[in-house]
């Protein structure tokens, strides 16, 4: 059950109600999770307006979803990782790269490199070293990609914590975390 009381069109406020619009107008729907955010008005926007700054960007849409995937698992992110495993599939990502997204992999090699950066830059809060960043770069990303990456993992990152905090319901087809996650570092990010 949520922590928050979402939003809903009949008994928002007038601000409210310009979050939802907004958030309807950009993701053509409100999920459970844009009711939450919706409750802000400037974190609505900011979100919005940060999401639109993004995506005129150079990553293409197939490897923002794997990488919002891949930081969506690493923060432990239930209702992220459901709602992008169902936009990565709409952007036609295959089953494999979704999957594999959750490990930091893809059977592109390039994308792999910024999906491993993405999870590396969310689990040392962005502290990565001189072989880390070597490493993507050595990949193929320019500085300017290297950045663009990091946006996207501050982007979901909001979500996901948005997410933990107010425990909303997930509205979209339930994922699995991934295997590979040992079981003392599922337990430290349970709520």
């Amino acid at each position: 059950m949520s922590r928050f009381a979402a939003t809903n069109d009949s008994s928002a406020s007038e601000d409210e109600q310009l979050a939802r619009s907004a958030i309807n107008q950009a993701w053509g729907g409100v999920p459970n999770l844009g009711a939450v955010l919706a409750l802000s008005l400037p974190l609505t926007r900011a979100v919005l307006a940060f999401d639109a700054a993004l995506e005129g960007g150079s990553l293409s849409a197939r490897v923002v979803e794997q990488l919002a995937i891949a930081v969506s698992e690493k923060n432990r992110c239930a209702y992220c990782l459901a709602a992008h495993t169902a936009a990565a599939r709409s952007v036609g990502v295959s089953a494999a790269d979704i999957a594999s997204a959750r490990i930091g992999q893809a059977t592109d090699a390039k994308t792999a490199a910024a999906l491993r950066f993405a999870q590396q830059v969310v689990g040392s809060r962005g502290f990565v070293s001189d072989s880390e960043l070597a490493a993507v770069r050595a990949d193929g990303w320019r500085d300017a990609e290297i950045l663009e990456i990091v946006g996207h993992a501050l982007a979901t990152t909001l979500s996901n914590y948005v997410h933990h905090i107010s425990e909303v319901e997930i509205d979209y087809p339930a994922v699995p975390f991934a295997a590979a996650e040992s079981a003392v570092t599922q337990l430290e990010h349970r709520p």
